[in-house]
């Protein structure tokens, strides 16, 4: 028990700031990050995944992100940008921020349909502007795969706003 809870602490301490942006930046709503942190923090205290996981803060990443998109899903909420999310606010019209607000609404809903493994790998990449290296190592595969699967999870993003748009 004490050797789990030193896990999680020092996963906090190193990593827990990244969390805290992924998550911010996949709801869209820094009220409920604090909140979901918390959650994440249970599940991995309730986790024997965690205890056997081999890179802890990648089975932290992953819960991370199942975690947002499981709020999205329950919550289909009207996005409320800060600055952070887009750097441009003050020269965009308000119409172009809630353009482009609701764009990214869409694109993280339809996100929330791919599997597992092209979620993420969309997340890693848009998101968290990650290499296909850096994604590869933190999932233990190839760069080569995780670019076929960024593709396909694109092209299959594209067919379902698409269809929701046609």
């Amino acid at each position: 028990m004490i050797e789990r809870q030193q896990k999680i602490l020092q996963l906090l301490d190193t990593s827990g700031p990244q969390l805290h942006r992924l998550l911010g930046r996949l709801t869209r709503r820094e009220d409920v990050v604090g909140d979901l942190l918390q959650e994440l923090l249970l599940r991995l205290w309730n986790s024997n995944g965690f205890d056997k996981a081999q890179d802890p803060f990648a089975y932290a990443h992953r819960a991370a992100v199942n975690l947002a998109f499981e709020w999205r899903r329950k919550r289909k909420t009207t996005c409320q940008l800060s600055e952070e999310n887009c750097p441009a606010a003050d020269v965009m019209s308000a119409a172009g921020i809630m353009i482009r607000a609701e764009e990214l609404e869409q694109v993280l809903d339809a996100s929330s349909r791919l599997n597992d493994l092209a979620r993420n790998v969309v997340v890693m990449r848009y998101v968290e502007q990650m290499s296909y290296e850096e994604i590869a190592r933190r999932l233990g595969k190839k760069p080569q795969h995780m670019r076929s699967v960024c593709a396909k999870a694109m092209a299959e993003l594209r067919e379902i706003l698409t269809s929701q748009n046609g």
